[in-house]
């Protein structure tokens, strides 16, 4: 007499241990760019930005900095509340309703330093977490002024990290046409502005 087979649930039971430490496994390795928090604040008309991002590279980006490419990483910021404000100032004064922080990551093999570069800012760095650490960080970024916008106005956007694979040398954006393991994005987060206090 054969023993019944057993069932696809019973299969997958017993095997879910195995499938959680893979599925942590490779979590673990891939990288990824999260929002942990972000303010917005208006102060004499002027609005501005307070955020911080948990930047993590997988071996694939990793191996490309310790190599000597460097990694740009964009912040940017949509003004999508009041649309009618975006729309009108775009018509009348090319007036753009994104506004974008570029920071740049690169390794420096002879000094064994990571180097993390916003505008003219360089800092440096002994281990690559203390640089992602910095990289995520986002403080008193202006983003536009008040114009004609009127004070009773809710005021609102949305913001995100991301690689841009744009800034990498040409010969490599070349082979990775297509390749989704290079793309790193947070999810967009929104901002409320408010008066500062």
């Amino acid at each position: 007499m054969s023993r019944p087979a057993p069932s696809f649930l019973l299969v997958l039971l017993r095997r879910l241990p195995f499938l959680l430490a893979v599925a942590l496994t490779v979590s673990a390795w891939a990288g990824e760019i999260r929002a942990i928090d972000a303010e917005g604040r208006e102060q004499e008309g002027r609005y501005s930005i307070d955020a911080r991002f948990a930047v993590s590279l997988d071996p694939v980006h990793e191996n490309a900095l310790l190599a000597g490419v460097p990694l740009t990483f964009a912040v940017e910021f949509t003004l999508t509340h009041p649309r009618w404000y975006w729309a009108y100032r775009r018509l009348a004064d090319w007036f753009d309703a994104t506004s974008r922080l570029e920071y740049r990551l690169s390794y420096h093999a002879l000094t064994r330093q990571y180097r993390v570069g916003v505008g003219s800012l360089h800092l440096s760095f002994d281990t690559l977490s203390e640089a992602l650490r910095a990289l995520g960080v986002v403080r008193d970024w202006q983003v536009f002024e008040r114009g004609s916008l009127t004070r009773s106005a809710a005021i609102a956007g949305e913001l995100s990290m991301r690689l841009d694979l744009a800034k990498l040398p040409k010969p490599l954006q070349l082979s990775l046409l297509g390749d989704s393991e290079w793309r790193l994005q947070s999810d967009p987060v929104r901002v409320n502005f408010g008066e500062a206090r």
